[in-house]
């Protein structure tokens, strides 16, 4: 069990409505619980907004939450180290990278502007043309 889990019940607040609000099925709620699916950093965001809390909270890392003391090692499974946890989120960060970089130049190929990549990705258009130069 992980702070997400315990934040949750304290509140009264169903996996269907956690699952509701981030657009996702409450199956991938109970991932995030259990710690078999890592956070994002868009969820922790949402997350953080639906329980009223601070990422540090919700991460177990806030030294004035009540829960801190049982917290630490919490958002991931005990048989892994939080080394190991924080670089399964850097590689899921890079493939999410990746996969944006492809993306914008498909959308290049396809003909779409430059100004209107930049709006939807929240990239200047410099950093867009160093990315397809």
């Amino acid at each position: 069990m992980n702070q997400l889990k315990t934040l949750r019940k304290q509140r009264n607040i169903s996996q269907a409505d956690i699952a509701n609000e981030l657009g996702i099925k409450p199956a991938a709620v109970s991932k995030y619980e259990t710690g078999r699916v890592p956070l994002s950093e868009d969820s922790i965001e949402k997350l953080c907004e639906i329980l009223k809390v601070s990422a540090d909270e919700l991460l177990g890392l806030s030294n004035t939450s009540p829960i801190s003391s049982k917290a630490a090692g919490q958002i991931y499974p005990a048989s892994v180290t939080l080394e190991d946890y924080l670089l399964t989120l850097l590689n899921t960060i890079a493939k999410q990278k990746k996969q944006m970089d492809q993306t914008i130049r498909n959308l290049h190929l396809c003909g779409i502007p430059t100004t209107t990549i930049a709006r939807v990705t929240a990239m200047s258009e410099t950093e867009i043309q160093k990315l397809l130069d």
